[in-house]
């Protein structure tokens, strides 16, 4: 409903102190509200800050903010979201076992910001510093979010749903990027404006992939003359070796000044090829892509 106050937004079993995951499933306890309605869970609470996985690349990076050398945006296909947490995972990581895709949502089709993500050559930084949130966000960059960055779990207008796929992007990746929750959130929404015209094409190769299957190169090449990165759901019941289920699509960003400048503005980053080779769910040479919002993906409320 709209505008639900704080203390109404807590359910049972969020913010536990034990078993705060689901090991394999991608499903967490650790969303939404504390207890008492007073801010949003720390999802924080003993992560490591820096996650290297080749010390020759990465192994000097100390975790402090600002301390990335590229970062990825996002993109992540709404239908298959639904499709992964029907089928018992979830690749957001953001969401209770017990959640689905709902007929309010503002939307259940097309592509959606997922995050904005700093990374290392070989890793990864998370949770530089702890915040405490939900933190106050301009309005406008609210009803862009709206429509742009969508938790198809929520229902459009409930207040409650800031301290879930929000809130986890901003404690996990904008507080090694940017000063506050308004700012993470408007760089990604101003760097997608910047992909507007090739995100409608991919949106347009993706909703006629369901029944035959499509070159991965095909969705690359939309955005040339960078390489993107074209990700499947390794986890669907329809994925196999040669043809995979499109889950996200990742583009890569760097900063136009200097290494350790500050960044606040999409102005601030230059989209560049994605380094490296893509890790665990790169789309193989072909891939489908779900479409159809049957019963099985969504219910009604």
């Amino acid at each position: 409903s709209e505008g639900r106050s704080p203390a109404t937004c807590h359910a049972p079993g969020e913010c536990p102190a034990v078993g705060r995951g689901v090991a394999g499933t991608g499903f967490t306890n650790n969303t939404g509200w504390a207890a008492d309605g007073s801010g949003c869970c720390d999802i924080c609470e003993g992560a490591k800050r820096v996650n290297c996985f080749d010390q020759a690349a990465c192994g000097s990076k100390t975790g402090e903010a600002g301390d990335w050398d590229f970062a990825v945006l996002d993109q992540i296909w709404l239908p298959q979201l639904c499709r992964a947490l029907s089928q018992g995972h979830d690749p957001t990581l953001t969401h209770m076992p017990s959640e689905r895709c709902l007929e309010g949502a503002v939307r259940r089709s097309g592509l959606s910001i997922h995050g904005l993500w700093p990374n290392y050559v070989g890793g990864f930084p998370q949770c530089c510093r702890r915040v405490a949130l939900p933190q106050d966000l301009h309005e406008t960059t609210v009803q862009r979010a709206k429509t742009e960055w969508v938790d198809p779990t929520t229902v459009a207008g409930d207040s409650c749903g800031v301290c879930k796929m929000w809130g986890h992007e901003m404690m996990k990746h904008g507080t090694c990027l940017t000063t506050s929750m308004d700012a993470y959130m408007r760089l990604s929404l101003d760097l997608l404006a910047r992909l507007e015209e090739q995100t409608a094409v991919a949106n347009k190769l993706l909703s006629s992939a369901s029944n035959s299957p499509v070159r991965t190169r095909e969705l690359e090449d939309i955005f040339r003359p960078y390489g993107v990165r074209a990700m499947c759901d390794p986890r669907d019941s329809r994925s196999t070796s040669g043809v995979g289920v499109f889950l996200e699509l990742q583009t890569c960003w760097n900063r136009t000044g200097a290494a350790s400048a500050r960044v606040e503005e999409a102005s601030d980053l230059v989209q560049v090829d994605c380094p490296g080779r893509p890790g665990r769910g790169a789309c193989p040479e072909f891939f489908l892509a779900i479409t159809t919002q049957g019963e099985d993906l969504t219910i009604a409320i």
